[in-house]
């Protein structure tokens, strides 16, 4: 243990929250083991549904949550343990969370060149007070395209009136200014919540999940445009029933109607003011590139329901995505300062192991899971395939898997995650 009580994080406004102590753990990602990482072990918690599995942070070392008041010094987080361990070369991941209904990954220090569509583009994050750290861009628009009606802008940043959102994997819903929230509404053919659902907050909309098609020509479809603090943009493309996400009970089964229907909910709040959340429901289109040493994320329109793989590593530096894509990527210079990497006295060890694991959830174990959207690790992944003499793949790449975990929306890791090594000490 380092830090008795000191751990504490809350979600959903403030209704679930976990309180802990922070210790030190080994983790395992397939075949490879990192020692003394720093983890929050949450004994108390307030939730709607039992805790099933962990949650993985993934940003800025400032923001690990700690209790109020309680002298802490803050520590690295899970991406620059795996940094300082020698297990990658800076701290960048990829994120491909998939259709509710397959498998997404999680590479670290990699990306899948198979999982995306076209050209990568690259946004500067937002800086906070002082510096980039957070992972804010800007919604610059979105437009909405009825079936059968114009198309129009619901939603445009201007030079007086900036939207900022944080773009987060770990939030469900989508936060909207309350114009374009009550578009979206109207369109959606839902009907509100009375309470009487389980897990769904009075006035979510919700609808037969039946009537919820997607990919049919009479559909709406939603185009979102973000900004960074430069030049570029890039935009997504997704259908208005993307926005909605099944109704399951406190054992994980599909919610009903009194006729048998499972039921669906729309993921979409009304938000005041102007710094939102683009959550999992919107992020689930785009594949993502988060990388924290250059203040920058970058993404591309995804390749839903990819049965292929090519994992490409990436270098450290400014132009290490641009070299791993072989320049199909559009360039953004970031000229803000960017938190840098948290020096610890901690000497992290990095090992292998012959010995596998399964997942847990809850006081159930399962063994590594298959299923679309998953690829054999021990099929494509060779050092020699490495132009780079200073940069090899582990052998023995793990499995990536995400899995959308009922009602809450929330994604989570749930297996182990593809770890791209550089000078691997073994």
């Amino acid at each position: 243990m380092i830090d008795p009580e000191a751990f504490k994080a809350s979600f959903m406004l403030g209704s679930e929250w976990f309180r802990g102590d922070y210790i030190r753990d080994a983790v395992q990602i397939n075949d490879l083991v990192v020692q003394k990482l720093t983890l929050g072990l949450a004994t108390k918690l307030k939730e709607r549904f039992k805790p099933y599995t962990g949650i993985l942070g993934l940003g800025y070392s400032s923001n690990m949550s700690h209790r109020k008041h309680h002298e802490m010094a803050t520590r690295p987080t899970f991406v620059e343990g795996l940094v300082q361990a020698g297990a990658i070369s800076s701290r960048l991941y990829s994120i491909y969370l998939n259709t509710l209904d397959q498998y997404g990954s999680i590479l670290f220090g990699g990306i899948d060149t198979k999982k995306y569509k076209g050209q990568l583009t690259t946004l500067n994050l937002l800086r906070g007070r002082h510096k980039v750290d957070n992972i804010d861009l800007y919604l610059e628009e979105v437009r909405i395209k009825p079936y059968n009606e114009s198309e129009r802008t619901i939603v445009r940043s201007t030079n007086d009136k900036k939207f900022r959102t944080l773009i987060d994997t770990g939030t469900p819903d989508w936060q909207l200014p309350i114009d374009a929230y009550l578009e979206v509404v109207r369109y959606a053919g839902s009907e509100p919540s009375t309470g009487f659902w389980p897990g769904v907050p009075r006035g979510f909309h919700v609808k037969a999940c039946s009537e919820v098609a997607r990919g049919i020509a009479n559909t709406t479809l939603l185009e979102v445009t973000f900004a960074g603090n430069g030049s570029n943009t890039a935009v997504l493309r997704l259908e208005l029933a993307d926005l909605f996400s099944q109704i399951t009970t406190q054992d994980g089964s599909a919610a009903t109607d009194a006729s048998g229907r499972p039921m669906c909910w729309l993921r979409v709040v009304p938000q005041r003011g102007t710094h939102f959340v683009t959550s999992s429901s919107v992020m689930r289109a785009g594949y993502w590139v988060f990388d924290l040493d250059n203040g920058q994320v970058s993404l591309a329109q995804a390749n839903l329901g990819a049965n292929s793989s090519d994992v490409v590593p990436v270098e450290a530096g400014a132009d290490g995505l641009r070299k791993a894509v072989n320049n199909n990527l559009r360039a953004e210079v970031q000229l803000d300062k960017v938190e840098g990497r948290l020096s610890t006295s901690v000497t992290y060890e990095l090992s292998t192991t012959t010995s596998t694991v399964g997942y847990a959830t809850g006081a159930e174990s399962y063994p590594t899971p298959t299923g679309p959207g998953m690829y054999d690790p021990s099929g494509d992944y060779s050092p020699s395939r490495s132009s780079n003499g200073h940069l090899r793949r582990s052998e023995s790449v793990a499995a990536a898997t995400m899995a959308n975990i009922g009602s809450s929306g929330m994604w989570v890791l749930c297996v182990a995650v593809v770890v791209m090594a550089t000078t691997l000490a073994v």
